[in-house]
């Protein structure tokens, strides 16, 4: 009888008391809950802190790549492994050369030759070829067999906008009969998708 009337007042204190106190975990010793009876501000309970940190197990590796390799966006974008490209902020002057100037006489790559070797160039975000994508703003054969190339990249924030141009620059000097190639990274006009061409359109399906 004497335990059933204990329940009983058991019950009615732990109903009498704030919500504050009736959602603390198990975990907190009754002497606590006592100085706690009559508190209605807000509870904090520390989490139990690693008896050794030295030796506390290292974070997993997602396919060999630590959580290092994933520091910001350009990481995460090259699977934690950055291109060997310069970074270009938007406005900054950014020109590319590649290759030499050809001996006189010599047999020079055609315009269609030269818009094929631009077409083997993606951009890694969108994986459409540069040309049709409409980055390329001028292209000009010049007479000694020169190449010159004014091309923008999609987003000024793009950041593989010092990758592409050497890209551009490498496969248009690889074409045999072609001269010194400059590009030139511009950014007016702004980049727009009514620049691309109607199969880039129709495979993004942006009509």
């Amino acid at each position: 009888m004497e335990d059933k009337k204990l329940s009983d007042q058991t019950r009615q204190t732990a109903s009498d008391q704030p919500e504050a106190v009736k959602n603390l975990p198990p975990a907190v010793i009754e002497e606590e809950l006592k100085k706690l009876e009559h508190f209605s501000g807000t509870i904090e309970i520390p989490l139990p802190a690693a008896e050794n940190q030295e030796n506390a197990p290292a974070e997993p590796e997602l396919n060999g790549l630590s959580a290092e390799d994933f520091k910001d966006f350009e990481s995460l974008l090259w699977g934690g492994n950055l291109p060997d490209a310069p970074l270009i902020s938007f406005g900054d002057e950014y020109v590319v050369t590649e290759g030499e100037s050809l001996p006189e006489g010599a047999e020079q790559s055609t315009v269609d030759q030269i818009i094929e070797a631009i077409r083997s160039v993606e951009d890694p975000e969108l994986m459409l070829n540069v040309y049709d994508l409409g980055l390329i703003y001028r292209m000009d054969k010049l007479v000694n067999g020169d190449v010159e190339i004014d091309m923008t990249v999609t987003a000024p924030s793009c950041p593989v906008a010092g990758l592409m141009p050497k890209q551009v620059a490498e496969a248009v000097a690889k074409l045999q009969g072609t001269g010194k190639v400059t590009v030139k990274l511009v950014w007016e006009p702004a980049w727009t998708i009514d620049k691309m061409s109607e199969e880039a359109k129709y495979t993004l399906n942006m009509f």
